[in-house]
């Protein structure tokens, strides 16, 4: 049975454009859940008389306008805000707006640079890694010298995303200079681990004997790729490269056996080619 969700107010013959998410909208429902989805990434700039304007003379809800207009002119706070109209429109349950409002108001606080990096921190988790990419470059070319603690964790998770991409090389030098600013251990291990991932095993001996000082960190990183290596075997992907692997040897000498290989293949690839472009995005 089909769930009926009741909307709230009119439907808005004119958008609301939200510049800030480069998104139109047209109900206040829809403006839940931009303000639900991007809870993250929401600061005072989302309080806008423009945009209680809107709700009022396009949606109809004067009584949601009137009560955003006091909060504006009392210079209320932006969770106090964003909760007001959740609770109007009650699309979530409490626990969801009790959230939402906590994560606002833990980002008030927040530095012009603590903000830029948790908007960017925002679309590393949400695999959105080359705007991530992006997000932490901008945010690299204005912070002050004196912030190396921020810079090597930037570096680190700029490493990260390279590394989500399989750019594994740029992921080794962003990795390398996140250790070398801070010394911290989790860079020159991943730092290590990119290093292993973009070299042959001949070329990667080499390097860590030229590297002895490397040596112990090595040694964890081979335990990992080993235990990793070993957690894959019951995955449904290594399930997936066990068949393709059947269906090559069965088209060797049947010709239906050879076309399931290739169909595998092409479904396969589709659905890589959709995540590298959900990523991308």
């Amino acid at each position: 049975m089909s769930r009926i969700i009741l909307g709230t107010g009119n439907y808005a013959k004119v958008p609301y454009d939200m510049e800030k998410f480069y998104v139109n909208l047209y109900s206040v429902e829809e403006l839940c859940y931009l303000l639900v989805d991007k809870a993250e990434l929401l600061d005072d700039d989302i309080m806008q008389r423009e945009l209680v304007g809107w709700l009022d003379e396009e949606c109809g809800l004067d009584r949601l306008a009137h009560t955003l207009y006091s909060l504006l002119n009392q210079k209320g706070t932006t969770a106090a805000f964003v909760g007001t109209i959740l609770e109007y429109v009650n699309l979530y349950p409490p626990e969801v707006i009790a959230r939402t409002e906590q994560i606002i108001r833990s980002n008030e606080g927040l530095n012009t640079f603590e903000r830029s990096r948790a908007k960017a921190d925002f679309m590393l988790e949400n695999r959105k890694y080359h705007n991530a990419l992006k997000q932490y470059t901008a945010l690299l070319g204005r912070l002050p010298e004196t912030e190396e603690r921020m810079r090597a964790e930037v570096l680190h998770n700029m490493g990260v995303a390279c590394a989500k991409l399989f750019l594994f090389r740029r992921a080794a030098d962003y990795f390398r200079e996140a250790y070398d600013v801070d010394q911290n251990e989790a860079s020159l291990e991943l730092y290590l681990a990119a290093q292993r991932m973009c070299h042959d095993d001949q070329e990667y001996v080499a390097y860590i004997a030229g590297h002895p000082e490397y040596h112990d960190m090595s040694l964890r990183v081979e335990r990992k790729i080993n235990q990793a290596q070993g957690q894959f075997e019951g995955t449904d992907e290594n399930r997936m490269l066990f068949t393709l692997q059947v269906f090559r040897e069965e088209g060797n000498s049947e010709v239906s056996g050879n076309a399931r290989y290739y169909q595998e293949i092409e479904r396969l690839t589709a659905g890589l080619k959709e995540a590298y472009r959900e990523y991308m995005s």
